[in-house]
């Protein structure tokens, strides 16, 4: 059975794990950095694969096979636009979600990220200072 579709949410939402319904998941995570993986600790029944920028490629997608693929939106070495352009090289059409601290505007960049990643579905999910 199929989990339900990942919401595709109209602007930036701050990530509060009340409202996270990742279960059952397959959720690729590239280049981490803390606060997120802390998030996720709580998580039930998903299935976390866990990469470097530099791991990804049409087998490695084809193989994880993830139903979304979440990222920092700022990693030292790339940001989440290196991501975008690699994931749409390589022909994948599912959910990307970047993470970050609160932002002043995040349109500015969700409509930067958009202009590589097209309609496909984008946010930027705002991790609280606490959860770091």
């Amino acid at each position: 059975m199929m989990p339900p579709p990942i919401d595709a949410p109209k602007s930036s939402k701050r990530l509060d794990p009340a409202e996270v319904s990742l279960a059952g998941r397959r959720i690729l995570v590239v280049d981490p950095s803390q606060s997120l993986p802390r998030a996720l600790r709580g998580v039930q029944g998903a299935s976390i694969t866990i990469a470097r920028l530099a791991m990804i490629d049409a087998e490695m997608l084809a193989r994880v096979s993830p139903d979304v693929v979440l990222a920092p939106l700022f990693s030292p070495g790339h940001d989440i636009l290196d991501l975008a352009r690699l994931l749409d090289r390589l022909g994948y059409q599912g959910p990307l979600r970047a993470y970050s601290p609160p932002l002043p505007n995040t349109a500015i960049v969700c409509a930067e990220v958009r202009q590589i990643w097209g309609g496909r579905d984008f946010d930027i999910l705002e991790v609280p200072p606490s959860w770091n």
